[in-house]
Parts: C-alpha cells; structure tokens; sequence
C-alpha cells in the first residue's frame, strides 16, 4: 500500500493549501493503486462508477472505474467524498458478501471501508467530522429514497 510521505492529520480547519495537497496527493495514490480515475463531477453528487466487468475482461489495463468528485463542494467535503466514493469501489470487490445487504447499510460500510483506507495511507480525517458529513450525507440518501 502507497502511503503519503508524511502522515498527516486533517480538518474542515486544515488550510485551503494543506487540503488541496492532501487531496491531490491521495487522487495520485488511488490513481495508480487501484487503477481509478478521478474526475471533477458537475451533477451536484459524487458517486462511483464501475467500469463493466465484460469490457475489463476484453482489455485488463483498462481502468477499473471512475470516482467523480461534486466540484461544488469543499475541498475537505471532496476528500471526505472521495474517501467514501473509495469504499464503494472496496465493497464492489468483495460484491458476493454484500449480496442482498440494505442499500443503507452499504452506504455506511462505503463510509467506513474509505475512512479507514485514508487513515492507513497516513491521511487522518477528523473523525467528528467524518461522521457529521458521513450522517448528513446518508440523510439526503434517505430522503431521496422516499
């Protein structure tokens, strides 16, 4: 596992120069890790989309899928976001144990697999905070279900 050069703990307080570099630099090591691209999303969410399992067996230095990330946002909500957009791309590859699971509960595990990838590459996300945006985040998901 990639890690970043210094382990490094962030904040919704963090400077504005600290967070772009922390986001750049774990866009770099998911990037080159996992084979995903990240990409600036303009539909007002972030979200993970997987590349279709046909056309990677065609060609298996395709990428394996996209993350984009809601431009509008903070740049510490856009790490916050990628962060969980990551773990969506954890659980897709572990997809036979998450079969029928509650569409809730996954979202919740995207929110923890992501937080805890970022802390074992040295990236520490205020945990407070990761868990107001996480329940805001899953809230808005909810209401959007009804």
């Amino acid at each position: 596992m990639t890690r970043l050069s210094e382990d490094i703990r962030i904040s919704s307080n963090t400077s504005e120069e600290v967070l772009r570099r922390v986001l750049e630099q774990m866009t770099n090591i998911i990037e080159q890790e996992f084979w995903i691209s990240i990409e600036e999303g303009y539909e007002e969410n972030s979200f993970w989309i997987p590349t279709p399992k046909e056309e990677l067996e065609e060609d298996p230095e395709y990428i394996v899928g996209v993350i984009e990330v809601d431009i509008m946002l903070t740049t510490f909500e856009k790490i916050c976001a990628l962060a969980h957009e990551l773990g969506h791309y954890f659980l897709e590859q572990d997809e036979d144990s998450w079969k029928g699971t509650h569409i809730i509960f996954k979202e919740s595990l995207a929110w923890y697999l992501g937080y805890k990838y970022f802390k074992e590459t040295g990236c520490v996300i205020n945990l407070e905070e990761y868990r107001e945006e996480s329940s805001r985040c899953l809230e808005l998901y909810i209401r959007s279900l009804k």
